[in-house]
């Protein structure tokens, strides 16, 4: 239906609309409220008409329009607007076909309540302005702000951006007054890049304050948060706190020389400050990478696979934070190559949730290691880091014996991105790669260490080798690098598939997702579409037994939620094997439940036995057929242990 609504429509001049309106052009205290496309039947000619202080409404339904250009202090929404019913937001789509949609010139503009999608750098901001409560899909840097951007970004939903969601690239020179910007409350899933990018640029005394906060990014291919060093002093400051970062290459990482490629090297050429607090990262490959100056506080930093903080230099405060079964060292070259300092900071007001001392205004941290102003918000950092006493909640702390800070040249050990295959192919190449600042010369490996069936690795011994699969299935390869006592590891997971387009899906707030069984992100074995001749674009999988295949057929979701709830779990199924047949479902590589599923005409609501429990993240949902032949339809996710589904 969607889609011949498109090309219909694309038959018009080059916006297509499909909504409701009939209410009249409004007066609201000198502000006209205009409505598309009652009033104008496209976004472009209401904002044409528009003047200052004016609000343009758009109707539910879909819109086709790009570069359209505001330069004046206008609002664009939808009827949530008007109603703060916020399914008014998904009701209203905008598709920008691969372009612009707004490039903003004006102070005082807000872009709120849209559901935006399938654009290209879609809002380009080069004004004081105010983007909220929107939700971003599928395109490629869907809020860009540029010389002159700065205002406030909040309650925005992005997910699958082509690159980054967020690119804060304000510039402050002569010709361009760039301002303060506020970024809060955000949810950024499943960017192809960073979450949100920030180039510092080489225009000195810029002097604007970053302050990003409350925001939740999961899933970025590279750098949660991304900070761009060119090298120069631009006297801008970074307030970083109470975000949760997870499942990223590095929570924060910080980036010499405009580079943008995030390698994990850090920043020793980043003088600007960064207060880095009360934020959680965790579940990444990195916790963060910093620079020169870098405040970090009460910042949990939990089961990051290479390593909690590195590279923060002499000039910067690692105070009370939580370290917690992360992979590698807690320190990684702190310090390094950095001069002495005799800087002193102000400790920022903000720093909210801060330890303090009886009867002192300033944070509490071990004596001798910090001089504090009593009474004044002042620390003097010395040219060494500084360690706090964690919060005791069963975690090692430092000084406990068993963890160290490694302030030499590290080895890092990459065993390169995880891959598709897809069959009928059997056969990819490994790249393993390593950094080694000292120049040694290591012994490498590659290993099977988990999978359906055997692999044949052809050169073992290579950085590169060539490997052969027979079943399809996932495998996990370790690469590990060796030089007497130096040891490095990392691992690479292989999708041997049958197809798939690598589809992510989110859990959004309700109390029931359902999920139509064909939005899978690959299947496994000997899997099948079916047509639903009722239903035009709807399509069953049958999941059939597979004699090549001993773990039979698989489907593999992809699952994402921003918030821990507990699941139970619904299947429209059938079988059409003489007995019953158990489909086994595996949640984030856990055994999770059983769905029995018995022969019969008609497909039937089946509830899983088990729950699931899920944090924050995306997760991989596995269903597998060892025997016969099972239908499914739909799934649904309920957090109503009441629910049935009808």
């Amino acid at each position: 239906m969607k889609k011949t609504l498109f090309f219909i429509l694309m038959s018009f001049a080059f916006i297509s609309i499909k909504c409701i309106a009939d209410e009249p052009v409004l007066e609201l205290e000198n502000r006209k409220i205009i409505k598309v496309p009652n009033d104008f039947p496209s976004i472009a000619q209401a904002i044409e008409n528009a003047q200052n202080g004016d609000w343009i409404i758009l109707a539910p339904g879909e819109y086709f329009e790009s570069e359209i250009e505001i330069n004046k202090a206008i609002t664009v929404s939808s009827e949530w607007k008007l109603t703060k019913d916020e399914s008014k937001i998904e009701q209203t789509i905008i598709d920008s076909e691969d372009k612009i949609l707004f490039s903003i010139h004006a102070d005082g503009v807000e872009i709120s309540g849209l559901k935006i999608i399938n654009g290209n750098h879609t809002l380009d901001v080069e004004a004081k302005v105010s983007i909220i409560h929107n939700r971003f899909k599928d395109n490629l840097d869907g809020m860009s702000f540029e010389s002159g951007g700065g205002g406030y970004v909040a309650y925005n939903y992005a997910e699958n951006d082509r690159d980054d969601p967020l690119d804060i690239d304000i510039i402050k020179n002569d010709e361009d007054n760039g301002t303060d910007i506020l970024v809060e409350h955000n949810t950024f899933i499943n960017s192809n890049d960073d979450g949100i990018e920030i180039r510092l640029f080489t225009y000195p005394n810029q002097n604007i304050n970053y302050t990003i906060r409350e925001n939740i990014i999961i899933g970025s291919k590279k750098t949660g948060i991304q900070l761009i060093s060119y090298d120069e002093y631009t006297g801008k400051v970074f307030h970083i706190h109470n975000n949760i970062i997870t499942g990223c290459m590095v929570g924060l990482g910080c980036m010499d020389g405009s580079g943008t490629q995030e390698d994990l090297t850090g920043a020793l050429k980043m003088d600007e400050l960064v207060y880095l607090y009360n934020n959680t990262l965790v579940g990444n490959k990195m916790g963060a990478t910093g620079g020169k100056n870098m405040v970090a506080v009460n910042n949990v930093v939990a089961e990051n696979e290479l390593g909690g903080f590195k590279l923060f230099g002499a000039s910067s405060a690692i105070v009370n934070n939580l370290f917690y079964q992360n992979g590698g060292d807690d320190f990684i070259e702190i310090n390094k190559a950095a001069k002495k300092s005799e800087n002193t900071f102000s400790i920022d007001p903000l720093l909210e949730n801060v330890s303090y001392a009886p009867n002192e205004k300033s944070p509490c941290i071990d004596a001798g290691v910090a001089k504090y102003v009593k009474g004044i918000d002042v620390l003097e950092i010395p040219s060494e880091y500084i360690f706090g006493s964690a919060p005791d909640i069963g975690a090692v702390e430092y000084g406990a014996g068993n963890k160290s800070v490694s302030l030499q040249n590290q080895l890092i050990v990459d065993a390169g991105e995880d891959m598709v295959l897809v069959s009928p192919v059997s056969q990819l190449v490994l790249k393993g790669k390593i950094r080694d600042d000292a120049g040694r010369i290591f012994s490498s490996a590659w290993n099977l260490k988990s999978g359906p069936g055997e692999v044949e690795i052809l050169n073992s011994r290579e950085m590169e080798t060539k490997v052969v699969f027979e079943k399809q299935g996932i495998y996990q390869f370790s690469f590990t690098c060796s030089e007497g006592k130096i040891f490095g590891l990392d691992y690479v997971t292989i999708k041997y598939i049958n197809e798939g387009e690598g589809k992510q899906l989110f859990l959004k707030e309700e109390t029931n997702n359902f999920i139509e069984v064909e939005d899978f992100s690959y299947s496994y074995g000997k899997v099948d579409k079916i047509d639903d001749k009722s239903v035009a674009g709807n399509k069953y999988i049958s999941l059939n037994e597979d004699k090549k295949n001993t773990f039979g057929s698989i489907l593999e979701f992809s699952i994402g939620m921003a918030e821990t709830n507990e699941y139970e779990m619904w299947f429209l199924a059938k079988s059409q094997s003489s007995n019953k047949n158990i489909l086994h479902v595996n949640f984030n590589n856990k055994l999770v439940g059983e769905i029995p599923v018995s022969k019969s005409k008609d497909f039937q609501w089946v509830k899983m036995s088990g729950k699931i429990l899920a944090n924050p993240g995306q997760w991989s949902l596995l269903i597998s057929n060892i025997s016969g032949k099972a239908i499914i339809d739909k799934i649904v996710f309920t957090k109503d242990s009441g629910f049935i589904p009808d």
